[in-house]
């Protein structure tokens, strides 16, 4: 069997096009692969952000509550978020599991966090490919054009009168912007360089049975900056301000303009369909090739991201509403099936991708997997299964839980915590907690057991902004 595991980087599940309810969105490859789907609709990140997802999804086992020691390691990455280092050396990768069962395996990645030194994410592929220059990716040093041309570029692209929005957004273009100099066409950006060589391993290994490409891109991560004609899909043509293409990660939007903030959306916007076209790509080459009945094809984004919702932007801890934390989730049966089908009823989590590919391969799941094998519902009716009625999902110090009922933000310290009740209040805008503190006591005992006794308080700083992020000042 032929298996494909698609990651998109902070892919909103509200923009995932009609299959969850978006009708301005121009996803049409995302929509008709969905048609052959199990779709889930309750589906969550155990923990975030992307190295803590991605260590969860490659393990079957939860980083969260982030109590694995941190390894001593020479490293030159600035990040110091809770369960961002490398997979434990105890735990087995993905890759190394299909290898035991004869697949040749691949792993094809823009998300350049995962090959930064000491990361080893690759461990046990037959083939790896990095594609290189995304956001801070040490790819190229300096813009050819010179300096005075790259702080016109951003100064084109960042806010004008807010000190703190304007030096983040500086940050992230100066390496940026050199990176993508070479672009001349579609085919230049990332999606395309990624789903194009995900073909080239498809195609190189046609004749073998048995493989697996693990298909990890990027986008539409931040910076949104498509291509004009994705842009033209959305972008008001009359907008003469300035082209912001990355936001600060801030807890007030208050260093945007409205037409700022639009501009920035739209530009979101055109990268998902961008992502969507080469997406749609992919599928019409494996269905040229005469394989994609036949193969398992998983589909998954790691997590959301705040556009001016909840007066955030960026991914925050304290923040964990819907568009941060509800994902979109869905899976291609090699089996004959008509889809689709929705699950609606159990709650699913990113961990749960592994035991599923052993349910499809009809191993045993091994006892040190915390996910549950999801290829029952190929057979079964929607249903709740193994008391997944509720999630929980780590950020930094701080923990969502979430059922049918509520919805409750805490730092782990619980000196800040929101409690909504989504059955009257769906859109998650009215804290409840201070009038309903045994409610909060009951589900923060739920945290507690989910984390086993081992949560990660911290008594400083409960890590709102990106400055909490890095070891790094504003200057």
């Amino acid at each position: 069997m032929k298996i494909f595991l698609i990651i998109f980087d902070s892919l909103r599940k509200d923009h995932t096009g009609r299959t969850y309810g978006n009708e301005w969105i121009k996803t049409p490859n995302f929509d008709e692969f969905a048609k052959d789907c199990i779709i889930f609709d309750k589906a969550y990140p155990e923990s975030l952000p992307t190295i803590p997802v991605r260590r969860a999804i490659h393990t079957g086992i939860r980083t969260f509550p982030f109590n694995h020691e941190r390894p001593k390691l020479r490293t030159d990455d600035l990040v110091k978020a809770p369960g961002w280092h490398p997979i434990p050396p105890q735990q087995k990768h993905l890759s190394e599991y299909l290898s035991n069962f004869g697949y040749k395996t691949a792993f094809i990645t823009s998300t350049f966090h995962q090959f930064k030194p000491n990361m080893n994410f690759h461990l046990g592929y037959n083939q790896f490919n990095w594609i290189r220059g995304h956001e801070n990716d040490k790819f190229r040093a300096f813009l050819r054009k010179g300096k005075s041309e790259l702080d016109k570029m951003m100064k084109e692209h960042t806010v004008s009168g807010h000190l703190a929005g304007r030096w983040y957004q500086k940050h992230i273009l100066k390496k940026y912007l050199p990176n993508i100099q070479y672009r001349k066409k579609e085919e230049d950006y990332f999606p395309a360089k990624t789903f194009k060589k995900a073909i080239d391993f498809t195609k190189d290994t046609l004749l073998i049975k048995n493989t697996f490409c693990l298909i990890d891109e990027f986008d539409p991560h931040e910076p949104w900056d498509p291509p004009q004609e994705y842009l033209d899909l959305y972008v008001d043509k009359t907008y003469m301000g300035r082209r912001v293409i990355t936001p600060a990660y801030r807890h007030d939007i208050d260093y945007l303009t409205d037409g700022e903030l639009q501009y920035m959306r739209d530009c979101y916007a055109g990268e998902v369909s961008l992502c969507d076209a080469w997406f749609g790509y992919f599928i019409n080459e494996l269905k040229s090739m005469e394989i994609y009945n036949d193969s398992l094809i998983i589909f998954i984004s790691d997590h959301g991201h705040s556009i001016g919702e909840h007066n955030a932007t960026g991914k925050i801890p304290y923040y964990m509403y819907p568009e941060l934390v509800d994902i979109p989730f869905m899976i291609k049966s090699p089996r004959p099936f008509n889809g689709p089908k929705r699950i609606k009823e159990s709650y699913v989590y990113d961990f749960d991708i592994l035991p599923t590919i052993f349910g499809f391969l009809n191993q045993d799941k091994p006892e040190i997997f915390d996910g549950i094998d999801l290829s029952l519902f190929i057979e079964e009716d929607d249903q709740i299964i193994e008391d997944r009625n509720y999630i929980t999902c780590g950020f930094h110090a701080c923990t969502l839980y979430k059922d049918d009922s509520f919805a409750f933000i805490t730092s782990n310290n619980r000196k800040y915590q929101r409690l909504f009740d989504l059955l009257k209040d769906p859109e998650w805008n009215v804290d409840i907690s201070e009038d309903n503190p045994d409610i909060c006591d009951r589900i923060f005992e739920i945290i507690k057991k989910d984390a086993k006794g081992d949560l990660l308080i911290e008594d400083g700083t409960q890590l709102f902004e990106m400055k909490d992020w890095y070891e790094m000042k504003e200057k």
